[in-house]
């Protein structure tokens, strides 16, 4: 059994503890922490070990309208029995404190070492608080561990244990211990696969082990859909249903409020919030910091709005309008102004505010919140002037594509293309073009950019010299360039012309960009002029936008052609100049680059982390999930774990067909993933599909990569390749394996060194070998050790000459197992048939669906069936 999650300290200081106890000192120990932290689950693991000298009792408090007194004590001596027991229930009948407390005394004296738990010591009654403060002060001469739990949220000035703890505040044989909210990277372990974003998982949570267990149990479309796990809200309800009235008046009227609420305006909202708040903050609903209240976590603000009327609701959101609206209004309050103006359907004022706070966040960098206000204003545009709402709709469009949601900016440009059509402008129409046709190509819908930047071009060429018309050959400069087209550099040297003549900065530094991308990734030369460019826009205040996605596109070009060095330096600096400027849309294609580095350095943790980051952000294009979709597809692959197809059928489609920019490595893995399940004539088939899409301008990294999987690793060595231009790849085809896997332990890619090393001798297989176990590659290990049986003159694995012949690898076993699978047989079905047991069944299963590279049985019986009618 593991570790509880960031809480190895506190068990570490529990056992040194009950070590001093059974030394004859004993302790006090108060565990405490906020409702859901895992004080329960902590004291589970705790008193879970086996040791015979230790004797333990656990009592509870329960949160009811009449306690029981000293029920804690109660529990105890259900667990205790004998005649300490009923001399000890006696006492406790006959309600004799002083013979409850000198039979314990005589009880704990006895030579046994004793673990003495009492839970939720919130809800005791004065009794039992009494008992712990006899205890406290004589334990230190006993053999006894006295844990207490309890939930400091709901302990407040006035509560009785407060005043319980502050009589034992001197003693010297009391500890204390706080269990903390989980970190964002314990809340990465526990969400690891689960298709949630860990930031906004963590951020809605607050770290609660109770929120963050339930809302992953409850699977990513429960936060996505709005509708909280019913565990959740009932344990929210089930505090506020201590409240008084008054005091859930308050807790509604801060949940419409918003994250955090001001104390005037919560008092104008609810009248009876000066007098009530205290009793909100004693159970640790709402915290106060300065004169702001929020919410301790904000699944229990969402929680508390589930709770509220409709009525009710559009009452309080008015109440919130009509002051935030008194003069003088302050500009930090309109897009307070917005949302409440939103919520009860004022359209004048929702769309008044909404377009002054989305300016001005935009103006602050803050585009996500930005498009949020934009759309809001164009929810309720209604009868605005056309040329009021084109506006709108760019500066939506534009905020929200900065911020990373391409979707929403694509739908926002077409509706600005068709407006700006029909008031007859032009240049207008082309600008919006342009952008449209800018987003449509990370979308993977080339043709359709392509055909949008040139009738922007179109429309422009017919105006003459224009700022619209120099950025439109930019634009077509980008595709031209990520298409291997040569055409990039005539594009981009007239945007330059162009943009210098009319002082366009930001069209000359982009051009400059498109011209080198071009040739670094069609020559890989060119680099001290990429970055020359983006270091320029970097220093440039004006050209922020400009920098984030240059600082993308470098960091991608470093990645594709394994300049690992680089590509690290480049995308840290990118990630931290995006979260600065709230670019999310380029800081998520630093970050897929990110995983992608990690993924060569053997840190598969962190490409891993950083891949499902990415992942389960909403709204992004298909680049930015193409290469996580790999990085986790390859993982695990690599490792022998399922499910792989899914992903690279998925990544398949994040381009058309002949996009060898995004597609080349896509095919590549699909490659490799077949391969590594030792299917080698699907991993060349793969590859060549990727290589259709090559010519004598693509980019030679990507060409030499597929042609390894052409080739696979440890085959004889050939010289027909696509290019003669040396790249560790290019070394491993042509045989000089020993070169390959310096290149590669010099680039820092320890499995790409021993994938190279296989085809080498004994001694550099089993260094390879070495590599693969110490990342968990057990696939990759699998085909070293049939590499490695192969030199040394044995079948593989002790391989009989039918799994050799069968072109997945299954065994007699196995396929006969596949058969049955194929016609609708259970497990148990399957042992009956062949006499072996339901579990070896299993093995015999999961095997088969690693060697197939499946995902469940229903594709492994398709698999069957297909392979059956082939035969016949």
């Amino acid at each position: 059994m593991g570790l509880l999650l960031e809480r190895e300290s506190a068990l570490a200081e529990l056992g040194r503890l009950r070590q001093e106890a059974a030394r004859g000192t004993g302790r006090v120990v108060l565990l405490r922490g906020e409702a859901g932290v895992g004080k329960t689950t902590l004291i589970r693991r705790f008193t879970s070990g086996r040791d015979e000298r230790v004797r333990t009792l656990r009592g509870w408090c329960d949160p009811l309208s009449a306690p029981r007194p000293l029920g804690p004590l109660i529990d105890m001596l259900t667990e205790l029995g004998g005649a300490e027991a009923a001399a000890l229930a006696a006492a406790l009948n006959r309600g004799d404190t002083e013979a409850i407390y000198a039979r314990l005394l005589r009880l704990f004296g006895d030579g046994s070492v004793w673990l003495c738990v009492i839970e939720d010591m919130h809800w005791a009654d004065s009794a039992t608080l009494d008992l712990l403060r006899f205890l406290a002060r004589r334990v230190g001469a006993l053999p006894v561990l006295l844990l207490v739990s309890y939930r400091d949220d709901e302990v407040g000035p006035e509560h009785p244990l407060t005043v319980a703890l502050g009589d034992l505040a001197t003693c010297a044989e009391l500890r204390r211990v706080q269990l903390d909210p989980l970190s964002r990277g314990a809340v990465a372990t526990l969400a690891a696969d689960n298709g949630i974003n860990v930031a906004e998982l963590h951020r809605l949570t607050g770290g609660n082990p109770f929120f963050v267990t339930e809302v992953l149990a409850a699977g990513p479309g429960a936060l996505r859909d709005g509708v909280l796990p019913r565990s959740v809200s009932e344990a929210v309800w089930g505090r506020l249903g201590r409240l008084s009235a008054a005091a859930r008046e308050v807790v509604h009227a801060a949940a419409i409020c918003g994250p955090r609420t001001g104390t005037v305006l919560l008092e104008k909202v609810c009248c009876q919030a000066f007098a009530a708040l205290g009793e909100c903050l004693s159970i640790g609903v709402l915290t106060v910091d300065g004169q702001l209240v929020s919410f301790r976590h904000e699944l229990a603000r969402f929680a508390a709005l589930q709770q509220i009327p409709a009525h009710q609701r559009s009452e309080l959101h008015a109440r919130a309008l009509a002051a935030l609206a008194e003069p003088p209004i302050d500009a930090d309050t309109l897009a307070a102004l917005a949302f409440h103006a939103d919520r009860t359907g004022d359209s004048e004022a929702a769309a008044r505010y909404g377009v002054a706070a989305a300016e001005r966040a935009a103006g602050l960098g803050a585009n996500r919140e930005a498009a949020d206000l934009y759309a809001v204003a164009l929810r309720h545009a209604g009868t605005a002037p056309a040329e009021q709402k084109v506006l709108w709709l760019e500066r939506h469009a534009f905020t929200s594509y900065l911020s990373g949601r391409a979707q929403a900016a694509v739908q926002a440009w077409r509706s600005a293309v068709t407006l700006r059509h029909e008031l007859g402008d032009p240049l207008g129409e082309s600008e919006d073009l342009r952008f449209l046709s800018h987003l449509l190509w990370p979308l993977g819908r080339t043709t359709e950019a392509v055909q949008a930047g040139l009738d922007s071009l179109r429309l422009l060429e017919a105006e003459g010299q224009s700022p619209q018309l120099a950025w439109s050959l930019v634009n077509l400069a980008e595709i031209a360039a990520f298409g291997y087209d040569p055409a990039a550099e005539r594009y981009a040297a007239r945007a330059i012309a162009l943009g210098t003549e009319l002082g366009e900065p930001g069209a000359v530094i982009r051009a400059r960009c498109y011209a080198a991308v071009s040739t670094v990734l069609r020559t890989d030369s060119g680099w001290e002029e990429l970055e020359a460019a983006w270091r320029e826009a970097i220093s440039t205040e004006a050209l922020a936008q400009h920098a984030g996605l240059m600082g993308a596109m470098v960091s991608w070009a470093a990645v594709l052609h394994l300049d690992l060095d680089r590509a690290g330096r480049y995308i840290a600096e990118t990630i931290k100049f995006c979260r600065e400027n709230d670019f999310g849309m380029f800081e998520a294609l630093a970050l897929a680059a990110g995983a992608r580095v990690a993924l060569y350095r053997g840190d598969w943790a962190q490409a891993a982390a950083r891949a499902e980051d990415v992942l389960t952000r909403p709204g992004l294009s298909p680049l930015h999930r193409v290469l996580p979709l790999i990085t986790v597809a390859l993982i695990r692959a690599r490792r022998g774990q399922k499910p792989v197809a899914p992903l690279l059928d998925e990544a398949l489609t994040a381009a058309e067909p002949n996009d060898l920019f995004r597609l080349g490595a896509v095919w590549a893995a699909r490659a490799e993933a077949a391969w590594l399940a030792g299917d080698d004539d699907t991993a060349r088939a793969e590859a060549h599909q990727g290589l259709r899409t090559t010519n004598a301008t693509a980019d030679p990294w990507l060409g030499a990569h597929l042609h390894r999987w052409v080739h696979l690793p440890a085959s004889p060595p050939t010289t027909s390749i696509i290019d003669d231009r040396i790249t560790p790849y290019r070394l491993e085809i042509t045989g000089d394996w020993r070169a390959a896997a310096m290149e590669w332990t010099d680039r820092g890619c320890p499995y790409d060194e021993a994938l190279a090393q296989l085809g080498g001798d004994v001694a550099a297989i089993e260094a390879a070998l070495a590599t693969f176990q110490r990342l968990g590659a057990h696939a990759a290990a699998r085909r070293g050790r049939q590499r490695l049986a192969q030199l040394r003159g044995r079948t593989p694995y002790g391989q009989h000459a039918d799994t050799r012949a069968d072109p997945r690898g299954l065994t007699r076993r196995e396929r006969e197992v596949l058969d049955l699978l194929a016609v609708g047989h259970s497990d148990a079905d399957i042992a009956a048939e062949l006499c072996i047991s339901p579990k070896t069944v299993a093995k015999h299963v999961g095997a088969i669906l690693v060697k197939l590279g499946v995902r469940n049985r229903t594709q492994a019986a398709g698999y069957a069936t297909n392979r059956q009618a082939t035969q016949d």
